[in-house]
């Protein structure tokens, strides 16, 4: 589905879009993408992704036909800065998202299938998701294959996907590498609905402890991960919001000039 044809409106402000929504709107716009056959590509902003997004070119272009949703709270306080009517409930995370969106699956009888993460912790997941959902026909693949666009170990994994009659599919290897592998081959992948999730199953499975919700409704998410693994979150906890700062006042100062260059 274009996001032109959603429900959902999108928000430009400072050099990036979103498409803000709640995790209702979200739900129903895979119910109208499968239901419909109209083909959905939701990618997502945090400030990590933000942060690529600015520093990379191509992931620009990857985001450009995608429908985007907001995963993290400081990207709704910057467009609520900006006048934008938004709320908490316009911020739709994963770890809240996951079992709302298989269990809406289970109850279609919608096929699911899972791209990324090790092969343990992917199958620890997917067993949770069973335990917790059951009746949902879902399944999976690592995420260590060649993710070379249209290599041979993509385009095998890509039929499994298919042969499984996927309706809803899950791409977790993080970004940039999830939305340049998505922007390569998405036109051969017969999924309706196809989401970005990044590191969703490592919070399923539990191979990364879940902030306590509280901490996600006032933006506290980054200072538990931050504790709990210093090594991997650091810089991007640490120095990319201050890097990202700049990158958007410079944004909005262009901004500013070009307005009054046009008065």
């Amino acid at each position: 589905m274009d996001p032109a044809n959603s429900s959902l409106q999108k928000r430009s402000m400072l050099g990036f879009f979103t498409h803000p929504g709640t995790m209702q709107e979200y739900l129903d716009l895979i119910k109208t993408s499968i239901t419909k056959r109209e083909p959905c590509t939701v990618f997502y902003h945090n400030l990590h992704s933000l942060y690529s997004y600015f520093t990379s070119p191509e992931l620009r272009k990857y985001y450009d036909k995608a429908t985007v949703l907001v995963d993290g709270m400081p990207v709704i306080w910057l467009q609520k800065l900006a006048g934008e009517p938004l709320t908490r409930d316009h911020r739709v995370t994963y770890v809240d998202f996951i079992l709302p969106m298989m269990e809406l699956a289970q109850q279609n009888g919608w096929k699911v299938y899972h791209l990324g993460q090790s092969a343990d912790i992917q199958q620890s997941a997917l067993d949770i998701i069973r335990s917790k959902v059951p009746g949902i026909e879902i399944s999976g693949h690592d995420g260590y294959f060649d993710l070379s666009p249209q290599c041979p170990e993509s385009l095998e994994v890509i039929k499994g996907v298919n042969d499984f009659g996927t309706q809803l599919l899950l791409v977790g290897f993080g970004a940039p590498k999830q939305e340049a592998w998505l922007h390569a081959h998405r036109d051969q992948i017969d999924a309706a609905a196809v989401f970005t999730c990044g590191a969703c199953m490592e919070y399923v499975a539990g191979a990364v402890k879940t902030p306590p919700r509280w901490m996600g409704r006032v933006g506290l998410e980054w200072s538990f991960r931050l504790l709990e693994n210093p090594r991997r979150f650091a810089f991007r906890y640490l120095v990319e919001p201050l890097l990202l700062a700049a990158i958007l006042g410079w944004n909005g100062i262009k901004g500013l000039f070009g307005k009054r260059a046009h008065h």
